[in-house]
């Protein structure tokens, strides 16, 4: 078969031609994923980021325990001197051949909790640090700084003073008819407890800050609020110090009130200004 000889193209199809050459090609974009190309997170990297700092607290809260398993006896000691203080013969008797055992792991659990707090608290903030602006994301620090200083200084307080006016009047009431047969798992209860829901109450202005910065309240609703929260403080401290006599509440309660009112000026100070009215 012989070639066959295409007819020549027209001017008007040559200068078709060199148009469409002409234009530049676009290229197909490349998938990415939402967290690469938005900046977002998905709900799956969300999840994973729980996971792996809730491992991290996790481990934290065991290494903290290992050490409170090994010095357990002289964190015991330390648990005891606030008793022995008002007297200095006291002793605690075990009820069961578990009790050692029990009263072992519950200094490990809250000592654990307690060593680990630092770390905890950053996880805590650093989950949300993402969600945040430059701005903000300096705070984190400060504020783990702050949450770490006022939960030590509850349970310093809890331990210099709640537990030897609670432990001083429960103690020696009707010293003359009673013996103290005090066990060894009741006493270290009430002292945890008390150590620990003293920590947290310290917390109050950290949370009062927390809810002005969210918009949640705003300082002028807490500052209005004073009159009901003198009640609650009182009843509060009641928690805190089992005993009726309200010379030991009132030691208690006028610290947590200097608490609210600091939490109100975190509030005023962390709260983000009100949008204004389009004019």
């Amino acid at each position: 078969m012989g070639s066959t000889t295409r007819p020549p193209l027209s001017g008007r199809a040559r200068r078709g031609i060199g148009i469409l050459s002409a234009q530049p090609q676009v290229a197909t974009p490349e998938f990415q994923p939402a967290s690469r190309a938005t900046g977002e997170m998905t709900l799956v990297e969300h999840l994973l980021e729980l996971r792996n700092r809730l491992f991290v607290c996790a481990a934290a809260v065991v290494l903290g325990a290992i050490v409170c398993f090994i010095f357990w006896e002289r964190i015991l000691g330390w648990l005891l001197a606030p008793a022995r203080a008002k007297i200095p013969d006291f002793k605690v008797v075990s009820f069961s051949p578990v009790d050692r055992i029990g009263v072992l792991f519950k200094i490990g659990m809250y000592g654990g909790f307690a060593i680990a707090s630092p770390i905890i608290i950053y996880e805590i903030l650093a989950f949300i640090v993402p969600g945040l602006t430059s701005r903000e994301r300096k705070l984190v620090i400060p504020a783990v700084l702050g949450t770490l200083g006022f939960l030590l200084a509850g349970m310093a307080f809890a331990y210099y003073m709640v537990l030897p006016l609670s432990l001083g009047f429960l103690l020696q009431f009707g010293n003359n008819q009673i013996q103290n047969q005090i066990g060894i798992k009741e006493y270290i209860n009430f002292v945890l407890r008390t150590v620990f829901f003293s920590g947290l109450a310290f917390e109050l202005p950290v949370i009062m800050g927390l809810l002005g910065w969210l918009g949640l309240v705003r300082a002028r609703q807490m500052i209005k609020f004073w009159r009901y929260a003198i009640v609650l403080v009182f009843v509060l401290a009641s928690f805190i110090v089992p005993t009726p006599d309200p010379f030991d509440q009132t030691i208690v309660a006028v610290p947590l009130l200097g608490l609210y009112l600091l939490g109100c000026l975190f509030a005023k100070l962390f709260q983000k200004p009100l949008p204004q009215p389009a004019a």
